[in-house]
């Protein structure tokens, strides 16, 4: 084994070990309080195989016993900007990796269960009508729904969605689904729409940030995978850093285009991770199903100082010159050599710096202080949610099948995805799945989050950030909105599904 692969191999099991080890949350609400490591049976298992990180996965069973379904269809309505998250796009084998891991991982299930996996298609913005549809008139059309998770809350609230509890043979102690975001998901012993390591897109829109070696490496700044290693990645530590990196290049005595900069975010979807990132609540959920707001917390109003701070005030910050500055934009700038440290989610590695002619780090979302014990993130919104709508009358099907392919997703596709389209293996810089494995690992999609549905805290964050009103002003004027919004939420969770 050489040093790469031996390199892969321990950080592979990192992610075995990490998958299942982080819980958030010392209560059943919906609060971002801080992690405690939990060491699960899968973890133990995996630490006693002295062998290579993917046998060691093989070794952490499904438990589904065998089943033979008669040929039946296991239908998939998926998103189709994100057909691997259900099916290979090529619908064969091609020599592409992730087409074939995911060709494999159906064709393993159809074997294993007699089952045909068979993929339906949506587009994002058409699917939750088209199901609330055929769910409204009892047409049983789909075994397992992965749509976009913003805007699926309203099928959820509905009633239109199984709880997952109810379903056999789901068990979500296991690593395939990550702990940070069950734990925050769970609210009564319910559970209507989860996150599955089966769709790639939960992983490939996590929220992260990426930093141009290089240009740090100018400024004898080299040792960010230490700040990340001993907690001390925070706010305060990125916010130096990008005024270091401040250089006005052109002379103009002001910042413009034509300056070098530390850091760019645009105040879009990117903002609404800070709330998870920094262990901040929004909202709480009651065991008596109440709601309250705790969105104006002392720790809150630290979090929105150091990120107006951040954004709005910091020579270093590439926003400074124009609040307009849009995604691509940052994007663009980043690749260009223009930006130092930027936030985008995993995919922009695939799709956008494949190409980049420098060599780049990722790493997490900083926290809010050296004090907060791990570092979170999120997908963004429109990565496929998991859920099986009410008509779908084979529950054992449902469960059985969803539950082997999120075990082979998580067994092979996640590894094709680190090892090939992040071009880890060897590539760039080998530190960097170490810290894949600490960002997904932090995942941690709350209730509040997951059914914002753009009447939460979570997506006003960017005008929040944008703006100068207090946070206590703000949430006091927002909080009668905000708490009915999520009473609907609550009721699904505590009493009746709202229709």
């Amino acid at each position: 084994m050489n040093k790469n692969t031996a390199r892969i191999t321990a950080a592979l099991l990192s992610l075995l070990t990490a998958a299942g080890l982080v819980s958030c949350g010392d209560t059943a609400g919906d609060t971002d309080t801080q992690t405690t490591p939990v060491v699960t049976e899968a973890v133990t298992t995996a630490e006693t195989v002295p062998a290579d990180s993917l046998e060691a996965r093989k070794l952490v069973s499904d438990d589904v016993p065998e089943l033979d379904f008669g040929g039946k269809d296991f239908r998939i309505f998926y998103q189709k900007r994100y057909t691997t998250d259900a099916v290979a796009p090529d619908g064969k084998e091609s020599g592409d990796v992730l087409n074939d891991a995911v060709y494999r991982r159906n064709v393993s299930m159809e074997e294993r269960f007699n089952v045909k996996v068979v993929g339906i298609e949506g587009e994002e913005d058409a699917m939750v009508s088209t199901l609330m549809k055929a769910v409204a008139a009892g047409e049983d059309a789909y075994d397992l729904f992965l749509g976009h998770t913003a805007l699926s809350g309203k099928a959820a609230l509905s009633g239109y969605f199984h709880n997952w509890y109810n379903i056999p043979h789901i068990n979500f102690d296991k690593p395939w689904f990550p702990q940070s975001t069950i734990e925050q998901l769970r609210l009564n012993d319910s559970m209507y729409m989860a996150m599955s390591d089966l769709c790639l897109s939960f992983a490939s829109n996590t929220y992260c940030v990426y930093y141009n070696k290089a240009m740090l490496a100018n400024y004898d700044i080299t040792n960010i995978y230490d700040l990340v290693r001993e907690g001390k990645w925070t706010i305060d530590a990125m916010a130096d850093i990008s005024k270091e990196l401040y250089q006005d290049l052109n002379g103009s005595g002001t910042a413009d285009k034509g300056d070098q900069f530390g850091f760019g975010s645009p105040f879009s979807s990117h903002c609404a991770t800070w709330p998870i990132a920094c262990a901040v609540s929004t909202v709480q959920f009651n065991d008596d199903g109440t709601v309250t707001s705790v969105f104006a917390s002392d720790r809150a109003v630290t979090m929105m100082e150091k990120l107006r701070d951040l954004y709005k005030n910091n020579v270093g910050s590439y926003l400074k010159i124009n609040s307009s500055k849009n995604e691509d934009d940052m994007e663009q700038a980043f690749l260009d050599g223009k930006i130092g440290i930027i936030t985008n989610g995993l995919i922009l590695a695939d799709y956008f710096l494949r190409d980049a002619e420098f060599n780049y780090g990722i790493i997490p979302y900083p926290k809010l202080d050296e004090a907060q014990e791990a570092y979170y993130t999120v997908p963004g919104g429109g990565s496929n949610c998991f859920a099986t709508p009410i008509t779908a009358s084979d529950r054992e099907l449902v469960g059985a099948i969803s539950t082997a392919l999120s075990r082979e997703s998580w067994v092979s596709v996640l590894p094709a995805y680190y090892d090939i389209v992040l071009k880890v293996k060897g590539a760039r810089d080998e530190a960097s799945i170490e810290m894949l494995d600490l960002i997904l690992a932090g995942r941690a999609v709350s209730t509040s989050y997951m059914y914002d549905s753009w009447n939460g805290y979570n997506y006003k964050m960017a005008d929040l950030v944008k703006g100068t009103r207090e946070l206590a002003s703000f949430a006091k004027s927002s909080d009668k909105g905000v708490i009915k919004h999520y009473e609907k939420v609550a009721a699904l969770f505590y009493s009746d599904p709202i229709e």
